[in-house]
């Protein structure tokens, strides 16, 4: 129901004001659904980070240490969440819808390039979720964090990225790069224009090699947490 009421507020503005920023209902729902497929692997696999600092809290990270396992791996292999399957599904019924709105050359080459948008799009989420859960090793309660950079920061990626001021623009690419999930590759396959819209044009095709840079950085942040870690036992 949250899902669709977001899809149906973008459609209203758009039916009232025809398009967001120059982008048709079309193009809007191209970007809701690739957001949406990125969201719904996420969501299944790494789930279990969103309350890791209740491991830190509880001690429960003791009993995963002790383990011959990845302590992170425990962690990810123990949340799935069924929920990301719903995900999953509200984003193909959102790109089959974009689809019959904005014709797309599904060639072999965009249907490849496609995957690796999903995939570039589902590490970077995924190594906002480690990074935020590597900050509890030292703040133990980053509750606030999680809802702040893992919940309410993707919603800017619901509208097209060239409506937001220079500022936001340069944070949601370069700090927080969100707008490689489904801003940037979206230039790729709508064929639009680049021209002052994008710092650069190459960076249609980032997705997967910041998001490649965006899980080595949060894994060298997790080993460095996790050997400050100095357990929640007196």
């Amino acid at each position: 129901m949250f899902y669709s009421s977001q899809a149906l507020t973008i459609s209203a503005i758009v039916y009232r004001f025809k398009t967001i920023g120059g982008w048709t209902l079309g193009e809007m729902a191209f970007l809701y659904s690739v957001l949406i497929l990125s969201m719904g692997l996420v969501s299944s696999m790494f789930s279990g980070l969103i309350d890791f600092y209740e491991f830190i809290r509880e001690g429960t990270f003791d009993r995963i240490l002790l383990r011959p396992l990845s302590p992170l791996g425990q962690i990810i292999a123990g949340g799935f969440e069924i929920t990301g399957v719903v995900h999953l599904i509200l984003g193909l019924t959102a790109f089959w819808i974009a689809n019959q709105l904005q014709k797309v050359d599904w060639n072999w080459l965009n249907i490849i390039v496609f995957i690796t948008v999903i995939l570039g799009g589902s590490l970077i989420l995924a190594s906002i979720r480690i990074i935020i859960a590597s900050i509890a090793f030292y703040a133990v309660n980053n509750s606030s964090l999680v809802h702040l950079f893992v919940f309410s920061t993707r919603e800017f990626m619901l509208y097209p990225m060239n409506i937001y001021p220079t500022g936001l623009k340069f944070i949601l690419t370069f700090l927080l790069p969100l707008g490689f999930i489904n801003y940037y590759p979206a230039y790729y396959f709508l064929n639009k224009s680049t021209e002052g819209n994008l710092f650069h044009p190459y960076l249609m095709f980032g997705s997967l090699p910041v998001g490649i840079f965006m899980v080595i950085a949060s894994l060298l942040l997790w080993e460095k947490g996790k050997k400050a870690y100095e357990s929640a036992g007196s």
